[in-house]
C-alpha cells in the first residue's frame, strides 16, 4: 500500500470511531425514553385502578347507607322485625392493656389528680412531721415586769432550767421564757397588744410562773396565787406577790448588777379557760410549782446561809399622768 492510501485510512479513521459512539448513545437514550414511557404508562393505570376501585368503594358504601336506611324505616314502620335485619350493633372489642402501655395510657388520664393528690400528701406528711418534732419547752416563764430584766432572758432561762425536770422526755431541758412587758409607759396600742398576748398564754395554761414587780396593774396581780406565805410559813422572801428575788444571789445568778429589789416570781391560780379544763390547768400548775418550790426552797437557804443583805437599787419608778393622758388622748 501507498504512502498517501495509508494516510486516507488514518485520517478517516475518527470519523468511523464518532459515528459509532453516537450511533450506540442514541440506542441507549431510546431504551431510556422507553422504560420512562412504560412506566409512566404503568403508574398511571395503577392511578386509575385505584380511583375506580375507590368510586366502587363509595358507591357500595353509599348503596348500603341506603340499605340501612330502608330497613331502619322498616323496622321503624314495623313492616321488618329485628330477626331480619341486616343492621347489627357492633361492639368494638376492648383492647387489655398490661405493663408500659397500661401505665401510660393510666397517667395520661389520671396524671393530674396523681400530681394533686402527691402535693397534698406531701403537705400533710410535713406539717405532721414539724408538729412532732417541734420543740416544746419542758417549762414556760412570762415576764410581764418591765425593769431591764427582759434583757436577761438567756440567764433567766439557764436559771430555770437547773430546776427543771426533762418533762417531754427529749433527753435535755429546756425552758423558754416570754417577753410581755407591761410598762405603765406603754401607750394604748402597746399596752393592748401585750395584754392580748398575756391573756392568749393563760388561755392556752403555758407560762404558770410569771415575773412581776411592784409596778404590775392590780388586775394582773389578782390572777396570782396569794395563798404562799401560809405553804411557806416563816420564809422572809414569800409574799401576797410571790417570791422575791431581793437577794444578791439572784442578782449574780441573773447577772443583772442593778436588778431592782422588788422584782417577783409568782405563779397564777390554777382555772378553767376556753382550751383547758380545770382538771389540765391544775395540772400545768402542779408541774410548775414543782419547780417553783424547787427554787424557793434552794434560793432561801443559799440567802440565810450567806446572810444575803439583799438589794439597794430602789423599784423603777413610772410617771402614771403619762399612761392616763396617752389613753385619753387615744380614746379622743
Amino acid at each position: 500500500m501507498s504512502k498517501d492510501a495509508k494516510n486516507k485510512i488514518s485520517n478517516d479513521s475518527p470519523n468511523l470511531i464518532n459515528q459509532d459512539d453516537y450511533e450506540y448513545e442514541k440506542l441507549l437514550a431510546d431504551k431510556e425514553r422507553e422504560r420512562i414511557k412504560e412506566y409512566e404508562k404503568k403508574q398511571a393505570e395503577a392511578e386509575n385502578e385505584q380511583k375506580r376501585r375507590i368510586r366502587q368503594a363509595e358507591k357500595e358504601r353509599e348503596k348500603q347507607i341506603a340499605k340501612e336506611k330502608l330497613e331502619l324505616l322498616q323496622l321503624k314502620n314495623g313492616v321488618i322485625n329485628e330477626d331480619d335485619a341486616t343492621i347489627r350493633e357492633e361492639h368494638q372489642e376492648a383492647v387489655k392493656l398490661t405493663g408500659k402501655a397500661w401505665l401510660s395510657n393510666f397517667w395520661y388520664h389520671y396524671k393530674y389528680v396523681i400530681i394533686f393528690s402527691l402535693l397534698t400528701a406531701a403537705v400533710v406528711i410535713f406539717l405532721f412531721y414539724s408538729e412532732i418534732t417541734r420543740e416544746r419547752p419542758d417549762l414556760t416563764v412570762m415576764m410581764i415586769a418591765d425593769n431591764g430584766l427582759s434583757q436577761r432572758q438567756t440567764e433567766l432561762e439557764e436559771f430555770f432550767e437547773k430546776y427543771t425536770d426533762d418533762l417531754d422526755g427529749n433527753g435535755y431541758v429546756h425552758v423558754a421564757v416570754i417577753n410581755i412587758p407591761m410598762s405603765p409607759n406603754n401607750d394604748y396600742q402597746t399596752a393592748d397588744a401585750y395584754s392580748s398576748k398575756f391573756f392568749a398564754q393563760l388561755q392556752t395554761g403555758e407560762g404558770m410562773i410569771v415575773i412581776t414587780d411592784s409596778n404590775t396593774k392590780d388586775d394582773y396581780k389578782s390572777l396570782m396565787d396569794s395563798t404562799l406565805e401560809e405553804r411557806f410559813p416563816g420564809n422572809k422572801y414569800i409574799d401576797d406577790l410571790g417570791f422575791s428575788f431581793n437577794s444578791r444571789l439572784m442578782a449574780d445568778e441573773l447577772k443583772y448588777e442593778y436588778m431592782p429589789n422588788d422584782v417577783h416570781m409568782s405563779i397564777r391560780y390554777p382555772v378553767k379557760t376556753m382550751d383547758l379544763s380545770k382538771e389540765e390547768s391544775q395540772e400545768n400548775y402542779d408541774k410548775s410549782f414543782k419547780v417553783f418550790k424547787r427554787i424557793v426552797d434552794d434560793v432561801t437557804q443559799r440567802c440565810e446561809e450567806s446572810n444575803d443583805p439583799g438589794l439597794e437599787n430602789e423599784p423603777i419608778k413610772y410617771d402614771t399622768e403619762i399612761q392616763a393622758d396617752s389613753e385619753s388622748s387615744y380614746s379622743k
